[in-house]
């Protein structure tokens, strides 16, 4: 992630700060985009993941305000801390030349709108099925998130992969099987979470934007309407009563929006889209034991088969991972 618009401005002392004798080979997208995964690169996707798993916490103690006013104030919230962020570290120059240089390729501009658009859509549907109680159904979904990014990364990145890759995902294929045989049925609404985020992490790929100045114009797009919708209700949202914690849980949705965003940003600048795919894997399974451990969620014993299943394609295509890493040629 550097501070120029230009998209493919990532020499060896790129933001991520990996030199060239630390990189991996290199993924090419058909847009011509050179991708190089850096342990940086791998090391935020992991991080995003984490933070994303001990959402359900969260969303659940915000459970009496309505999901959709839950989903305004992290796109109000997180807007004022990026444009804060931006002033405070002298990025806000370089931030509209950058937009300007992006509104000038008007298929660029629409595809970072899209992708606020994506976003948000997967920010309602995940909060209403936590304030639902519906955790481990959305946690089965993402289950299958991964499934669907290593499809596209193969088929639209082109990326290639390993024997030993291949079989890892296989082995999450039949592990996603299971699931939907164990269910009887797809997790519905929880699908359309999982293709929104999916989405949204593709076009990412394809926009030459740093992750701060991606997530400053994304959020600033939306912040407006955000606005105006909470405006328009009673005590801006907030159902009466409600006490101080809440409002300040409201206003930490900001900095709790961003900080994985920008990780998810810079992950799929710097790592292979079938890395961020199989390290999606840790944020259900947090989801899923906090579901069950902390908000007294019930799911099936036999229904740990299917996740195990998935947990072992992790295992294999982490350790063909880490074969490759030291495999490298080493630095003189």
């Amino acid at each position: 992630m550097t501070n120029e618009p230009a998209p493919h401005a990532h020499d060896a002392t790129s933001a991520g700060g990996d030199t060239a004798a630390e990189r991996a080979p290199a993924t090419t997208t058909q847009t011509g985009e050179r991708v190089v995964q850096t342990p940086r690169g791998v090391a935020a996707t992991l991080a995003q993941a984490f933070v994303y798993g001990m959402f359900p916490l969260y969303w659940a103690a915000l459970a009496t305000v309505p999901s959709m006013n839950v989903m305004l104030y992290r796109i109000l919230t997180a807007a004022v801390v990026m444009a804060l962020f931006m002033l405070a570290t002298r990025r806000w120059r370089g931030f509209a030349a950058a937009v300007k240089a992006m509104w000038h390729k008007p298929c660029v501009f629409w595809m970072e709108v899209a992708a606020a658009v994506l976003v948000t859509i997967d920010w309602v549907v995940y909060i209403r099925l936590v304030a639902v109680g519906r955790t481990s159904e959305a946690s089965a979904a993402n289950f299958l998130m991964p499934l669907i990014n290593m499809a596209l990364a193969l088929v639209i990145l082109h990326e290639r992969a390993t024997r030993l890759g291949l079989v890892s995902m296989g082995v999450a294929l039949a592990g996603g099987a299971l699931y939907v045989l164990d269910t009887g049925a797809f997790p519905g609404l929880a699908l359309l979470m999982t293709f929104s985020y999916s989405g949204y992490c593709l076009i990412k790929r394809f926009i030459p934007l740093d992750p701060f100045q991606s997530l400053t114009f994304e959020t600033g797009v939306l912040a407006p309407f955000a606005f105006a919708a909470l405006a328009a209700q009673p005590r801006f949202g907030v159902p009466a009563g409600e006490p101080w914690w809440v409002w300040a849980l409201l206003a930490g949705c900001g900095l709790l929006t961003a900080i994985p965003l920008v990780l998810t940003s810079y992950g799929v600048r710097h790592a292979a889209f079938l890395t961020l795919s199989f390290t999606q894997y840790i944020t259900p399974t947090i989801q899923l034991i906090l579901g069950i451990a902390v908000l007294g969620e019930h799911v099936p014993a036999h229904r740990f088969v299917s996740f195990s299943v998935i947990w072992l394609a992790l295992a294999v295509y982490t350790f063909d991972l880490a074969r490759r890493h030291l495999e490298r040629p080493k630095r003189p």
